[in-house]
């Protein structure tokens, strides 16, 4: 008797197009409650499986390398770990399985991986790519960032989040943008939309059915020219067959690394120097300052006088988002299990000798990129 495959899916976007609290809300949802998760991220301190790992106890951290680049062999061992632990009943039986990449990463090289490990092929059947965009920044993200245009060339679905952070017209003239970039390059890619993590997991899943359905059958499904970018399956956008042959911009680029590195801004308060949430924000905002748009994205837990913040901020975001902390495991030691440390990790992308230097002199940060003593 052939054993059922395990269903892999892979939720990708670029930075702060909101895949983690998306996921989150998921895995409390039919079907992925028992979900097994991998979660990539960018810099040795991960906030993201902090954020996750409460939810599910089957779950691989994939830290300071992003997949489609030099982690593509962590990722087949810990997709193989995660099987045989499922197999000898070390974890639960999961009956799927989630891989959260970076905002950085191209799906490409991810789906090569699995096609070509003999037993991860066995074992794992594809279940479909998940991309995420938000409303607020997709137009100026795609523009600037050829990651997340592979990414939307790549996706079975794409979640337009964040919408209730624009206005009709500007969702609108998203829809336009969107319409035709999938006519040249992914014609069977599937819309949905969200707001405040408001889309199940179900939805997500009936849509990428039908979007496998339709590479599958290779047959032009119906142009939606007039609709609004809505849910699957009656205000889905979705036009045309695949193209295969597009070259992505990202794998030109590939030899670059993404052209961003991680840095580790340890915020802590002290008994010398107490820090208030007015005095971090003064902070962030002489950071942006400096960087403009390289700064790509700002993500950690920052101890104020007012209490614990998680402090998040995506590309081309005007301030950051500061919410109450309400992780219940306190910080400890970088690496390993151990719980995120105090600070922030900083994305950040090309910088000019006078700005590197000025910002590892203001984040505490050496020239070798590591904190200071």
């Amino acid at each position: 008797m052939t054993p059922q495959r395990i269903p892999i899916y892979l939720l990708t976007g670029f930075l702060g197009s909101g895949k983690t609290t998306l996921l989150k809300a998921w895995l409390q949802e039919e079907p992925l409650t028992r979900a097994a998760l991998i979660i990539n991220e960018l810099g040795e301190v991960g906030l993201d499986n902090q954020l996750l790992t409460a939810s599910t106890e089957s779950s691989s951290l994939l830290a300071n390398a992003c997949v489609c680049c030099s982690g593509l062999l962590g990722l087949s061992q810990a997709l193989e770990e995660l099987f045989w632990a499922r197999l000898e009943r070390r974890v639960p039986r999961f009956p799927n399985l989630v891989i959260e990449t970076t905002g950085l990463a191209n799906p490409e090289p991810i789906l090569q991986t699995l096609e070509s490990n003999a037993l991860l092929k066995e074992r794992y059947t594809w279940g479909g790519t998940i991309t995420c965009l938000s409303a607020p920044t997709a137009h100026a993200v795609l523009s600037a960032h050829p990651e997340a245009r592979a990414q939307l060339n790549k996706a079975d679905v794409c979640i337009i989040t964040k919408t209730d952070q624009v206005t009709v017209s500007a969702r609108e003239d998203l829809r336009l943008q969107l319409h035709q970039h999938v006519l040249e390059h992914n014609r069977d890619c599937l819309f949905l939309t969200s707001a405040q993590a408001s889309l199940g997991a179900s939805e997500v899943l009936a849509a990428l059915q039908i979007s496998a359905k339709r590479r599958s059958a290779q047959v032009d499904p119906p142009s939606h020219r007039n609709e609004s970018i809505g849910s699957v399956p009656s205000g889905a956008l979705g036009v045309g067959d695949n193209h295969p042959e597009h070259e992505h911009e990202h794998e030109r680029d590939h030899e670059h690394r993404h052209h961003a590195q991680a840095l580790w801004w340890p915020l802590t308060q002290s008994d010398t120097q107490a820090l208030n949430e007015a005095g971090l924000m003064g902070q962030i905002q002489q950071l942006q300052a400096l960087l403009g748009t390289t700064l790509l994205r700002l993500k950690g837990r920052v101890k104020t006088t007012e209490g614990p913040r998680l402090v998040q901020m995506a590309p081309f975001d005007p301030v950051p988002t500061v919410s109450v902390d309400t992780l219940e495991t306190p910080p400890g030691a970088k690496g390993g299990d151990s719980p995120a440390p105090w600070g922030l990790t900083v994305i950040v992308g090309p910088l000019g000798k006078a700005q590197e230097a000025a910002l590892f002199e203001r984040i505490g940060m050496g020239p070798n990129k590591e904190p200071a003593q």
